[in-house]
């Protein structure tokens, strides 16, 4: 698909604006230490702009600092390393970027926008609330709509989006009417887990996926860190009201709106 679509100079699947003749990956690298991969281990890739794919880049960073201390904080508190070898990976991969003298002190400028005072100890900590993560949440919501619906870009249908943090998977309705009932799920050993259900074209509700993405689980309900990340476009509807406005009723104000006056790709109504 990649390779057809840079022949064919395919859109960029992040912006739907320019064209996709760059490549970025499934799960981002820097969410998946180089310590813990294996000859076997294989990266989707799928078509950006040179804009999207560089945009993008201080945001992942950010956010495996945050997956590195907020699944660490027992052994931080301690002054120990992690006992995890997968959590242990991280964090060593995390020291590892601010002794880089090419990008340290870039990375440590990052890091202190984000760093306040805990309101426990004093001691300065990183305030998860002001981590940006919609940038990178969404790319990967992106690339997983794209690559499981054939090339189709779900940006061109001007899609409003929910992201919810601070999942907790051990509720019997997430796992009943989420985990049991999504159409499949991707993942990469027990790092990075991705339950899904998608709204295909021909069927004429595309443009909708409803995902979770969970994050050094082991596949164990409770662990690691998990988000909900929906996508509803406005255009397209079912039983006359727009899937966008049924996504509103369901979870409330979308975390990013529809851009105004962006009338989507594709406008039909589901029958």
């Amino acid at each position: 698909m990649l390779r057809d679509w840079k022949r064919e100079k395919g859109l960029c699947i992040v912006c739907a604006e320019r064209e996709g003749n760059n490549a970025d990956h499934l799960p981002p690298k820097v969410l998946f230490p180089e310590t813990i991969r294996t000859p076997q281990t294989e990266f989707f890739t799928f078509p950006v702009c040179q804009q999207c794919n560089e945009a993008s880049n201080d945001e992942d960073f950010l956010f495996s600092v945050m997956l590195s201390f907020g699944l660490n904080q027992e052994a931080i508190l301690n002054n120990q390393e992690p006992t995890d070898p997968d959590l242990l990976a991280l964090y060593r991969q995390t020291y590892g970027h601010f002794q880089d003298p090419r990008e340290a002190a870039r990375r440590t400028r990052l890091l202190q926008a984000i760093v306040d005072r805990h309101p426990r100890t004093g001691m300065p900590a990183i305030d998860f609330r002001r981590v940006p993560l919609n940038q990178t949440l969404t790319k990967i919501v992106k690339s997983i709509y794209w690559l499981y619906t054939g090339g189709d870009i779900i940006q061109r249908y001007n899609p409003g989006w929910w992201i919810l943090s601070n999942v907790d998977t051990t509720k019997e309705n997430f796992i009943e009417k989420h985990l049991k009932t999504s159409h499949a799920d991707v993942h990469w050993g027990d790092r990075f887990i991705y339950h899904y259900t998608i709204g295909h074209p021909e069927d004429d509700i595309g443009g909708f996926i409803l995902s979770s993405l969970h994050f050094y689980t082991r596949r164990a309900v409770g662990r690691g860190l998990s988000w909900m990340v929906i996508a509803s476009p406005n255009g397209t509807s079912v039983d006359g009201k727009s899937l966008y406005e049924w996504c509103t009723s369901i979870w409330g104000p979308a975390t990013i709106e529809p851009k105004r006056g962006n009338s989507a790709d594709k406008t039909e109504d589901a029958k």
